[in-house]
């Protein structure tokens, strides 16, 4: 008669990291079934250990709230909104309120873009191109070339010579006669 050696129960099994397999397998770790039949076992690393407690699950960080931006010296924030009061012959003049400008150098009216801080730039012109809409740029996909531009200043400049002439600021600025005649639309961006 066979005789086989006693099962320890479970619970010092898991204690030690071995399967219930593992102590019925031969010490050489081969089967002697002789092919097919037998499922070889996998029996784990030398290096790996089970522990009798499970791992606890890492606590999340928590997320950082919005930021409050600081009042030192840097005003790039979008949030502060820049005071766009001018002065036009003497009269204090909030420039955000008047529509917007446009330009009809094609003979159909088309609104400048906002460039820059108090700026416009044209849709429809350059300064040896003049249709809507402008073609694409070589130097960069997917985007067109630039019109022509304005700044605030110049803007500005425009705004007091229609106000001379006391023109009705609630209708919008043609600016086909006020850009630049020559080629200040090649604006140089250092690298």
């Amino acid at each position: 008669m066979h005789m086989m050696p006693p099962i320890p129960p479970p619970d010092s099994t898991k204690e030690l990291g071995m399967n219930l397999e593992d102590l019925q397998a031969p010490p050489g770790g081969s089967d002697t079934g002789g092919g097919g039949g037998g499922s070889s076992v996998k029996k784990r690393g030398a290096g790996a250990t089970v522990s009798a407690t499970p791992k606890q699950p890492r606590a999340k960080k928590p997320k950082k709230a919005a930021s409050i931006p600081k009042e030192t010296g840097n005003q790039r924030s979008k949030s502060i909104k820049r005071n766009m009061d001018v002065v036009i012959n003497g009269i204090d003049m909030d420039i955000s309120g008047i529509p917007i400008p446009v330009c009809s150098c094609t003979g159909v009216p088309q609104q400048c873009y906002r460039w820059g801080a108090g700026g416009w730039q044209s849709a429809c012109c350059t300064t040896t191109i003049s249709m809507y809409p402008l073609p694409m740029s070589t130097k960069r996909r997917g985007a067109r070339i630039a019109g022509r531009k304005m700044s605030q200043g110049a803007f500005k400049k425009v705004l007091e010579k229609l106000g001379s002439e006391s023109y009705n600021f609630a209708n919008a600025i043609d600016l086909r006669a006020h850009w630049a005649k020559h080629g200040t639309n090649k604006f140089v961006t250092i690298r």
